[in-house]
């Protein structure tokens, strides 16, 4: 059940003058998980498949994009975001299952419900002392405690700067949270494991074409039948 909760989280589981840095509004950041650790051998086993996992996050004014490719391309997830009215378009694709899944915000109110629980549950805290530079951007630390599940303490710590106009909300686990900037970089701690995700590529320009989804082959399912094909787990991940 634990390592569950740890697959959940993955999926998050992302210049000239540092302080003249230009705000951007449109781009792409893209994440990597650069390192995993636990002092379980057969967790830290099963984590090490993830390692090297990057996830493409695109912006602009009207939409987002979130690029998923996960444990070397055997699972592949794109998740559109029409910024408007919060309307998303998943494709999800595994184990040779191709599936598309349209959800409005009202349908996906009472799993966000959920986050919003853990969320009023959770600490953030600023250290605007503690800065980083990353591709560039003069980042500062928050931290994330959620003390929600007394059987599972989590932490997110990031690095994040408010330079960059794309929402914390494409990141799974961080939904809920209002923060003051994008991270980073990230780091997931629990009692069995910690995980790091680490920006390795920004760019300013996007072709806006990105956001034309390609859904050929896809089945297209109600939210709720997805959810219930994931066993209930779709939840937990965000979806």
């Amino acid at each position: 059940k634990k390592f569950n909760l740890i697959l959940a989280s993955l999926f998050l589981l992302s210049s000239i003058a540092i302080n003249a840095q230009k705000e951007l509004t449109q781009g792409m950041v893209k994440m990597e998980v650069t390192e995993v650790n636990s002092d379980n051998p057969q967790i830290a086993a099963q984590m090490e498949m993830f390692k090297g996992t990057q996830t493409e996050y695109y912006f602009s004014d009207e939409k987002s994009l979130v690029n998923a490719n996960m444990m070397g391309g055997m699972m592949k997830m794109q998740t559109l975001t029409n910024n408007a009215d919060e309307h998303v378009t998943m494709l999800f694709e595994a184990m040779g299952q191709k599936m598309m899944i349209e959800s409005t915000k009202e349908e996906r109110a009472e799993m966000e419900a959920g986050q919003s629980e853990m969320a009023d549950a959770a600490d953030i805290i600023y250290d605007k002392n503690d800065t980083k530079e990353i591709l560039g951007y003069k980042c500062y630390k928050a931290t994330v405690k959620m003390d929600a599940d007394p059987n599972m303490q989590m932490e997110f710590s990031m690095y994040i700067t408010p330079e960059l106009k794309a929402s914390n909300k494409m990141i799974q686990g961080l939904q809920a949270y209002e923060l003051e900037g994008f991270p980073l970089e990230l780091v997931l701690n629990t009692d069995q494991m910690s995980l790091t995700t680490s920006a390795v590529d920004l760019k300013k320009e996007i072709d806006k074409s990105v956001f034309d989804l390609n859904t050929s082959g896809y089945t297209k399912m109600s939210f709720e039948e997805f959810q219930q094909s994931m066993g209930g787990m779709g939840g937990g991940m965000g979806f």
